[in-house]
């Protein structure tokens, strides 16, 4: 089975087949993410990350759509994706012409079909996504990195958890990135 590191830039990773659109990084493979189908097989994958990556595909939520598409169809039952993002509200997102979608955890639940049947059930606004379009990722975890200077605060207990939560809640530059860890489900 196969381990891939998509978008990789300069970050090769040790054991992964390291993918990128650009020669100069000098990618095991070169292939540019919203082309699709991408160069590997249905379910031959275990692992995938996607570090500052995701936030750079899928300006229409046609090719967005795609993309989750394609990394589901690529990866084996139980295959865990790895997701790291700037956070919307942080300047590392803002200030990057490249960067075309914010990716918030609420995005990737949409391609989740238990929450999917909640939001049916309850008749729910939201987009049941996986149903529509056979996909399914369960999101396991979600990790807010904090910017270095809220991080220090925190270290230092110059600022309390409650302060720090609603300054995330309402205010920029607080939280700098969001870590996230999906399972792919497939029956």
């Amino acid at each position: 089975m196969k381990k891939l590191n998509l978008g990789c830039g300069y970050k090769h990773k040790e054991g992964f087949i390291n993918l990128d659109t650009f020669t100069d990084c000098k990618p095991d493979v070169l292939h540019n993410l919203e082309e699709f189908p991408y160069p590997f097989d249905d379910n031959s994958v275990e692992e995938i990350i996607l570090d500052n990556v995701l936030e750079h595909l899928g300006q229409t939520f046609c090719v967005f759509n795609q993309v989750m598409k394609e990394l589901y169809r690529i990866s084996t039952n139980s295959a865990k994706i790895y997701i790291k993002v700037p956070h919307p509200r942080h300047d590392n997102f803002l200030g990057d012409p490249t960067h075309v979608r914010a990716i918030l955890p609420q995005t990737l639940a949409l391609y989740d079909q238990v929450m999917n049947k909640k939001w049916i059930k309850e008749k729910s606004a939201n987009s049941p996504l996986g149903i529509i379009h056979k996909i399914n990722l369960k999101l396991e975890s979600i990790n807010y990195i904090l910017d270095n200077k809220y991080q220090v605060a925190l270290q230092n207990n110059t600022i309390k958890e409650d302060q720090l939560r609603e300054l995330a809640a309402n205010s920029n530059n607080v939280v700098a990135e969001i870590d996230m860890q999906l399972k792919v489900i497939k029956d």
